[in-house]
């Protein structure tokens, strides 16, 4: 299967997360909200709690994490996180958030690519963990890159 939107998904949630790295006030067309700055892991078991948690919160069986070789992304694939510890971009909430809502998909539907039930997937969780204000950065970045709730850009 294809997935069209993997690409500007991660367009849309680098983008987003650079913002979350600084936090603070952002003007939002000329508006002016506070988002908070996203948390960053020191240790797997650091990220393990956090994923402990946010699946708590949602009700969800929580995926098992590993250290990932190499250090090009981050993954999810049959109830595994795998996570290049080693690297710093990898070790942010943004990351962590991504990949759990990758967990989510599949623990209910068996999907894991980036289509509209992802990234409402993960819109729930933003907004539970960081609050609707980086919510609606992201659903405001999806939109900007092409990627609606509605599916394929």
């Amino acid at each position: 299967m294809i997935d069209r939107c993997r690409a500007a998904v991660y367009r849309a949630e680098d983008q987003w997360s650079a913002s979350l790295d600084r936090g603070g006030p952002v003007d939002f067309f000329g508006s002016r909200i506070d988002i908070p700055a996203q948390l960053r892991f020191g240790r797997i078991e650091e990220v393990a709690t956090y994923v402990q948690h946010v699946c708590t919160e949602i009700d969800v069986v929580p995926p098992t994490l590993r250290h990932r070789k190499g250090g090009t992304r981050a993954h999810y694939s049959d109830g595994v996180i795998a996570i290049p510890t080693n690297e710093p971009w990898a070790m942010r909430e943004s990351v962590v958030l991504h990949e759990v809502a990758h967990h989510v998909c599949v623990s209910t539907d068996a999907n894991a690519s980036h289509d509209g039930r992802f990234r409402a997937t993960m819109l729930t969780l933003v907004r539970i963990q960081l609050g609707h204000e980086a919510e609606l950065l992201l659903r405001t970045g999806y939109a900007a890159v092409g990627a609606t709730m509605q599916g394929t850009p």
